[in-house]
């Protein structure tokens, strides 16, 4: 066994690689994704129907799925940075080779993390009763001091013109950070 190049890379830094159902799949930081058989080393662009310019996040759900989450600000004027930040979220179609952006998550719980730690999902049933994380929502590890925020579909701002069709910050249960090291550890206030 060796170390191979891989070549037609587009970018020379990488955000996320992932092992998902025998391929790898990489967020690049020139904003795509992109797709690697690990046998030939082939790279194949895995675009969105609708590309935005945003912060790219892949969590594999098990071998069952495969999300990609994406962050970036909304252009809603007197609001504060956290408030404006949103998330699309799609699922892999494999078969049709295209992301599909949901509003479900199936029950689950995605968490992801800013640093290089990894993105990790569970099922809300998962976790204990009366901790406060709720299936299908989003917890946004930020760099920013040490903010923690659960993000949900459909969340209303209080602004008419805001688009409801994102993933938004939710202020139901807020989260603080106990200790990053050596693993996450989280206090959701009920």
């Amino acid at each position: 066994m060796k170390w191979m190049l891989v070549k037609n890379f587009p970018c020379r830094f990488c955000k996320d690689v992932v092992a998902f159902r025998g391929r790898f799949y990489a967020s690049v930081i020139i904003r795509n994704i992109v797709v690697i058989d690990p046998y030939s080393l082939e790279v194949t662009p895995l675009m969105h129907l609708q590309p935005l310019p945003s912060q790219k996040s892949l969590i594999p759900c098990g071998n069952d799925e495969l999300f990609l989450v994406e962050k970036m600000l909304a252009h809603t004027g007197g609001v504060s940075k956290f408030r404006r930040i949103i998330s699309r979220v799609s699922r892999l179609d494999e078969e049709a080779g295209k992301w599909v952006v949901v509003s479900d998550l199936g029950g689950r719980v995605l968490f992801i993390n800013h640093r290089h730690l990894g993105n990790v999902s569970c099922s809300a049933n998962e976790l204990p009763d009366g901790c406060g994380v709720s299936g299908n929502s989003i917890l946004f590890n930020f760099r920013l001091g040490d903010g923690s925020f659960f993000f949900k579909y459909g969340v209303h701002t209080g602004f008419d013109e805001d688009n409801l069709s994102f993933w938004r910050l939710s202020r139901e249960n807020p989260v603080t950070i106990l200790s990053k090291s050596p693993v996450l550890a989280l206090r959701v206030k009920l």
